[in-house]
């Protein structure tokens, strides 16, 4: 029945000459109605948003024209509409940097996106004040991801850090084979947002494994803070939703595209237990505020 309704919607939908914005999505059910309802205050009151979910979309995807509007929830979502769609314009949310940059020369459609995480200069910046370790910084990532690791390298020499680089199948042994190699030489791995290679349960599996080593992780978002890593800077879903809404309110009405960013309000959020167990001394919220930008658990409009 569900696929037939969202069948029917994307049928009417293509009938009417004004533009739709589909809300392409893989989640539950409940979620994305949940973002829906908190994205459609925050749009013109005319705005119409179909969920759908990318399978059935993928099906139906000859009907759209140019004057719609894809958003797509995650990366895999991105990859996919994105390099199928040839008319309108597609916009995406709960997705890196790297994985936009990589996926984003196959779209033949204007792009833009709300990233998840933070920029890394951001992150090294709050590092150098905590964090007196000089060993290499590692850097695992998956071929689903964009990495300038010249650009980063100059990036880290900025804040006194080296960054150490691997690319990893996504397989598990593989994955955790990685960590170990590049746990010789460094205590902390610099996490980039990669869905492919923490999906799974993978993401548990490393920071157990760095927790009895006694290394670390500096993670992309607030489930790694909970799960085990160090201390996070991230946005969080209201205010990537504000992005969004930006950006399709900019093309709709004025056919401008924003271009793809990370949100200006981030947020960080250190691990109690490991701060402590490496006598780690985080900074001050109001410090955090006034010399990053940043606003804590204690101190956040």
């Amino acid at each position: 029945m569900k696929r037939i309704l969202s069948l029917i919607c994307i049928l009417l939908a293509s009938m009417n000459v004004s533009a739709s914005v589909y809300v392409v999505h893989d989640i539950e059910e409940s979620s994305v109605r949940s973002l829906i309802f908190q994205l459609s205050k925050l749009l013109p009151s005319d705005t119409q948003l179909t969920p759908v979910r990318r399978a059935l979309f993928m099906q139906n995807i000859g009907y759209s024209n140019d004057k719609d509007v894809f958003i797509t929830l995650g990366a895999d979502s991105f990859r996919q509409v994105c390099s199928s769609v040839s008319e309108g314009m597609v916009v995406s949310i709960f997705i890196g940097k790297e994985e936009y940059l990589k996926a984003q020369p196959q779209c033949s459609v204007p792009t833009s996106a709300v990233f998840s995480g933070a920029p890394i200069e951001k992150r090294l910046a709050l590092l150098e004040a905590i964090w007196f370790d000089k060993k290499p910084l590692a850097v695992i990532y998956s071929e689903h991801l964009l990495v300038d690791e010249q650009e980063m390298s100059r990036q880290a020499e900025q804040y006194g850090f080296e960054f150490q680089f691997l690319r990893t199948e996504t397989d598990r042994l593989s994955i955790l084979r990685s960590v170990n190699f590049v746990l010789d030489e460094s205590t902390m791995i610099f996490s980039l947002v990669d869905t492919e290679l923490y999906k799974n349960g993978i993401a548990q599996d490393i920071l157990k494994l760095l927790f009895h080593k006694q290394q670390v992780m500096i993670g992309p978002s607030f489930a790694f803070v909970r799960a085990g890593s160090l201390f996070a800077i991230y946005s969080d879903t209201d205010t990537k939703l504000e992005g969004l809404a930006e950006r399709i309110t900019m093309w709709r009405t004025k056919g401008v595209l924003l271009d793809a960013v990370y949100p200006e309000k981030l947020r960080v959020s250190f691990n109690p237990y490991l701060i402590k167990a490496h006598g780690v001394v985080p900074p001050s919220a109001s410090f955090l505020k006034d010399r990053y930008g940043l606003c804590s658990e204690t101190l956040c409009d």
